[in-house]
């Protein structure tokens, strides 16, 4: 039997990159999979292929900087499951700038969708999964909220933020049954890193790897499977770092 059969997950960012490998395998493992993303046509995609594997899903159009949008999503997740048992929260941007050249608007449109996104989705979870005493909330977080990375300011003060943020969280929900953890993928292979890093330096994140590579979605997706099983329910508040840093 698959480990997530009767499972229900959400996963946000989810048309693309690590959010779509982990709605897949999510679906894969038996969850039904509510995946939700502001790209409807790439949000679509994960849909149909999920379906195509047999599994369970439903698209959801979300803004994750609105709370009302987040909430709209998880009452619909809700409405068409009856519940929520897993939390997989992706959905974030990158905008590059040097720091004495960010314009206001670039800096908080960041925080709008990473940080304060992160808070919407997680608090509408919550509530949710107190509600049956139960629940396992995954956050994205980053090396860059670690050890911030010029160019990048806004977006490692949003990792960053997720990450204290997801301590707090976990400590305030343990009492729910609800555990919470952060999942730092480190260099990954996905369209947004592509958008932001030449492949020169991708070559040498890979070469200074002990495994020769720079991570996949697939190699995300398995570690969201174990913060989903076994591991969400033996640890809180951790953030697992899958890639060493170079």
């Amino acid at each position: 039997m698959p480990v997530l059969d009767g499972k229900v997950a959400l996963v946000t960012g989810a048309a693309s990159g690590i959010g779509r490998a982990c709605a897949l395998r999510l679906a894969k493992e038996g969850a039904k999979v509510a995946v939700a993303d502001r790209d409807a046509a790439g949000l679509e995609k994960t849909r149909a292929a999920i379906v195509h594997g047999a599994g369970d899903a439903l698209a959801i159009a979300v803004d994750v900087s609105s709370s009302r949008s987040v909430d709209e999503m998880v009452d619909r997740t809700v409405t068409a499951y009856g519940h929520l048992d897993i939390l997989v929260h992706c959905a974030a941007i990158l905008r590059v700038a040097p720091v004495i050249e960010m314009t206001d608007e670039q800096w908080r449109e960041v925080l709008a969708v990473n940080l304060d996104g992160t808070f919407y989705v997680s608090r509408a979870a919550a509530r949710e999964m107190a509600k049956r005493h139960s629940g396992k909330i995954i956050l994205m977080t980053s090396d860059r909220g670690i050890y911030g990375h010029p160019t990048r300011s806004s977006y490692a003060t949003s990792k960053g933020g997720i990450i204290a943020f997801l301590k707090s969280l976990a400590r305030e929900v343990g009492p729910l049954g609800i555990t919470v953890n952060g999942l730092n993928p480190g260099q990954t292979d996905t369209p947004m890193m592509r958008s932001s890093t030449s492949q020169e330096r991708i070559d040498a994140r890979a070469q200074s790897d002990p495994l020769g590579r720079i991570g996949t979605v697939d190699d995300a997706a398995e570690m969201v499977i174990f913060l989903s099983t076994a591991g969400g329910e033996i640890m809180t508040g951790q953030v697992v770092t899958v890639r060493m840093v170079g």
